[in-house]
């Protein structure tokens, strides 16, 4: 599965997570693993709460931190790309119509 700029991406309903100081710690329920996202990765997790594609994502980050705009799109492609293997993001369709836009966007 290729993640692109245009992919659209949510989180999964399986893992099971909570916040504890600034860090997020979920439990892949179907994977029996436990799982830390600290820092961006923890941005990145709360961004993908509704579905969002990869390069509204990074707009977003872009504009919260200091980051290159081509860096944040490789890294962030790579990181969703390690989500969506362990089934903790859902991949959903290129940016297509039948999917609703992020709340406030």
């Amino acid at each position: 599965m290729e993640i692109r700029p245009d992919t659209i991406v949510v989180q999964s309903r399986d893992p099971v997570a909570v916040e504890v100081d600034q860090a997020v710690v979920m439990m892949g329920l179907e994977q029996g693993k436990y799982y830390g996202l600290e820092g961006v990765g923890g941005r990145i997790w709360a961004l993908v709460d509704e579905p969002r594609s990869v390069r509204d994502v990074c707009a977003a980050l872009v504009e919260e931190f200091e980051v290159d705009p081509d860096v944040c799109l490789r890294e962030v492609t790579a990181f969703l790309t390690e989500l969506a293997r362990e089934k903790l993001v859902r991949v959903l369709d290129e940016a297509s119509s039948s999917v609703p836009p992020p709340a406030g966007g």
